[in-house]
């Protein structure tokens, strides 16, 4: 039989404020978009990827793709502040874990899959996650196929504010760090969650910075005089990141490209 050619569907949840989303592109992308410097940072031709924001029309069927990604979200999926769209969302997270589909769910991907699948989403009690900080592999971390040839230890990129509140019985912790104890999260064979963002460079998360500098001084996440030393803090951690990537497309989506 012959192999399917490879084609990743990115679900886009980014948002689903048309000007906010302009907003981002012009600040934070310097007038690129969220799908397009995910299709690079997966190494992916332009051929091998389709992109679909997830809050406009009908969502494709998984079973079309060889894998499904989820990225980064400003919608938090709490209870009483979700969308009629984020359910379709949930909906074909639901088909691709019945159907065994390649999932990779980083940050608001991971979220919507928690609460997809049956767990829960909460604001984490420590306040906002921003920032290049140390996440830990568990013991079944260091043995899964996604953090292969990868330390015990790697620096990672965060931004978030939402938390799993706790894994199923038959999910599998792969990573946490200080202030998000569910970093990395296996579900079955097919899905793999991340809070944090492997395709995140560090000129992506500066953007993010001076985009939400008054969010971030008006919450007491960082003083407007620390706000520089916050800025310098972010490191490159392009390496580990793609090295992730990578080994999801290797280890997960079992066909030729």
């Amino acid at each position: 039989m012959k192999k399917k050619k490879l084609k990743i569907l990115f679900l886009d949840i980014l948002t689903d404020n048309k000007y906010l989303r302009k907003d981002i592109e012009e600040k934070v992308y310097n007038g690129s978009t969220y799908a397009e410097e995910m299709r690079k940072a997966l190494g992916l031709k332009k051929n091998q990827f389709v992109s679909k924001d997830a809050s406009k029309g009908k969502l494709p069927n998984p079973n079309n793709y060889s894998a499904i990604v989820i990225g980064g979200s400003v919608k938090d999926p709490v209870k009483g502040q979700e969308k009629p769209w984020m359910f379709r969302v949930y909906k074909v997270i639901r088909s691709v874990q019945k159907e065994g589909i390649p999932l990779l769910g980083i940050c608001g991907g991971l979220q919507f899959a928690v609460k997809a699948l049956g767990g829960e989403v909460v604001y984490n009690s420590k306040g906002r996650n921003f920032g290049s900080a140390p996440t830990k592999l568990t013991k079944d971390g260091q043995k899964d196929p996604l953090f292969r040839d990868l330390p015990s230890s790697i620096v990672v990129q965060s931004s978030h504010k939402c938390i799993a509140k706790g894994l199923l019985p038959d999910w599998r912790l792969l990573a946490r760090s200080d202030k998000s104890p569910f970093d990395g999260i296996a579900i079955g064979d097919n899905i793999r969650l991340l809070q944090f963002h492997p395709e995140m460079s560090v000129g992506i998360a500066r953007g993010i910075a001076n985009m939400r500098k008054e969010s971030f001084v008006g919450e007491g996440f960082v003083s407007k005089d620390n706000f520089p030393k916050l800025v310098k803090s972010l490191k490159d951690t392009t390496r580990g990141g793609k090295k992730i990537l990578n080994n999801f497309l290797k280890y997960y989506v079992k066909l030729s490209n």
